[in-house]
């Protein structure tokens, strides 16, 4: 394998491995299954979530942003209801310091009511920061190489959506 090719292997296997916690996780406490939440509110607290952690680095490290600000739905467990997941990357310069921004989430998301921090291990063995509200909004914070990012990716809370066809883009 040759060096250009390790950078986009790396993140199909962030990508995938937050993806399959994200999915395990479904089944899992916090899943807002009691919550009376619309596709735009929970929409939006997933995207201003990202861009708030995405707002803890160094303006001047950041080089570059993006935010997927449409997605297709992913199932509930009860197979009636929907979550809207997206995720918010930066680009950063050489010397950011991965702890010290990922201790600054942990402060600030174990201040706010309602979030339960884990910070924990992905599969590849990086540190990943796991935010589970009680409404059901899940997020994963962690870095990736190549190029140096700070990746928030998650899902919110179930809602009522039935007039969903699979595959269309909110």
């Amino acid at each position: 394998m040759n060096g250009r090719s390790r950078p986009a292997l790396a993140w199909r296997l962030a990508g995938a491995a937050a993806l399959l916690a994200m999915v395990v996780s479904c089944g899992q406490p916090g899943t807002g299954q009691n919550t009376d939440v619309s596709l735009e509110s929970a929409k939006s607290k997933v995207m201003s979530s990202e861009q708030e952690i995405l707002g803890l680095l160094p303006d001047h490290a950041v080089l570059s942003t993006f935010a997927h600000d449409t997605s297709s739905l992913m199932p509930c467990t009860d197979g009636e209801r929907w979550k809207w997941t997206g995720d918010a990357v930066a680009e950063v310069g050489a010397g950011v310091d991965r702890d010290a921004t990922l201790d600054e989430v942990v402060e600030l998301m174990q201040a706010r009511d309602g979030w339960t921090v884990k910070d924990g291990a992905a599969p590849d063995g990086a540190r990943r920061i796991d935010l589970l509200h009680t409404d059901g909004t899940h997020l994963f914070v962690f870095f990736v190489d190549g190029p140096e990012s700070l990746r928030v990716e998650g899902y919110s809370a179930c809602f009522d959506f039935p007039e969903y066809e699979y595959g269309e883009k909110y």
